[in-house]
């Protein structure tokens, strides 16, 4: 991704959600199918359910509740618990392979055959921490295909609280398989 590319890019997401204009089809997937696709099992699964997608523009939606007893609050920081931004990243990073998963077969059936694929990360292009995540908090994740080659991904994600954006990301990952 060229540098003017991501700038124009990053600036769009700071203004617009992703799914704004996208024809959305409903989904109902939650953590028994997403640990299918995933190779993440809790505490590290930060995916709770996959919402909405769209195919013509490679955008999926989903949810993630902020457990106000995770343990991460204890240190981050104790008289002031805000969730850890590069928690927020990897949410949006692990909803991006949920999406490459239903684009690589154009479906959204997650089979009792399905086994997460195996992948690196290698790339963090951008990251903004735009409104601090608290406890309790009820974050919707969108996640939107940049490129993908099917061995390297690009994705633009965002989490926002009730409509306030929370954070941004634009993530690359290399499919082992």
């Amino acid at each position: 991704m060229q540098a003017d590319e991501l700038e124009a890019l990053v600036r769009k997401l700071r203004r617009t959600p992703l799914a704004d204009g996208a024809q959305l089809i409903p989904l109902e997937h939650g953590r028994a199918e997403i640990e299918r696709v995933l190779p993440h099992r809790p505490p590290f699964l930060l995916v709770d359910a996959l919402t909405a997608i769209d195919f013509e523009t490679r955008t999926l939606l989903g949810r993630r509740r902020i457990d106000p007893h995770d343990p991460v609050f204890a240190g981050h920081f104790p008289d002031d618990p805000v969730y850890p931004g590069v928690l927020q990243i990897e949410a949006i990073g692990q909803l991006g392979l949920c999406l490459a998963h239903f684009v690589s077969r154009n479906s959204t059936v997650i089979d009792q055959g399905t086994r997460p694929a195996r992948l690196r990360a290698i790339k963090v292009h951008h990251a903004l921490f735009n409104a601090p995540v608290l406890p309790g908090d009820e974050l919707s994740l969108g996640a939107r295909i940049v490129a993908y080659d099917g061995f390297i991904g690009t994705v633009a994600g965002q989490a926002h609280r009730e409509g306030t954006l929370c954070s941004l990301a634009v993530l690359e990952v290399y499919f082992v398989d």
